[in-house]
């Protein structure tokens, strides 16, 4: 167990895996979109790249559950307008920590990853683009377009509608 583990680990860890999953199916299936190849028909809906260390996997509406031998993750793609499989919410962060319990020791606390995960909003340091629709998804607020979260608030506001789209 490691104590000094935050929120800030969690979620780049998080991150790290789900481009490791991408990446695997980019390499062993020559796709860049992993929902458009389970819908070509190019892989199974669910199945196992043993050879990559992948386990298990079920792609499912518009992510993926992976599993490895030592943790297992689900996570969304988002149209932003690009492909994006970097988002987290406060379900898959939790159920990413419980999956590596010796790794993520106070952070099994639901409270506590609850409480850091506010703090992350309430510093804006975290930004789900479409507050207001189909998306949870959250992503570090400097890792997306400063002027389209602009936009986006003044919409929502204004308007209730966003300038993002998550579907293609």
């Amino acid at each position: 167990m490691n104590p000094e583990l935050n929120i800030h680990e969690l979620i780049a860890d998080f991150q790290n895996s789900a481009k490791e999953v991408v990446e695997i199916f980019k390499k062993v299936y020559n796709v860049d979109d992993i929902l458009k190849g389970w819908h070509s028909g190019i892989y199974e809906q669910t199945g196992k790249i043993p050879d990559e260390g992948l386990n298990f996997y079920a792609c499912h509406g518009i992510g993926i559950a992976a599993h490895f031998s030592d943790k297992l993750i689900d996570f969304d793609f988002t149209y932003l307008p690009e492909l994006r499989y970097d988002g987290f919410d406060l379900w898959r962060l939790t159920s990413f920590a419980k999956s590596q319990p010796k790794k993520y020791g106070k952070l099994l606390n639901e409270k506590q990853i609850e409480l850091e995960f506010e703090q992350l909003k309430k510093e804006n340091l975290i930004y789900n683009p479409l507050s207001i629709g189909i998306t949870h998804n959250y992503f570090w607020t400097k890792a997306l377009d400063e002027s389209l979260i602009i936009e986006d608030r003044k919409a929502s506001i204004n308007q209730n509608k966003s300038k993002w789209k998550f579907w293609k």
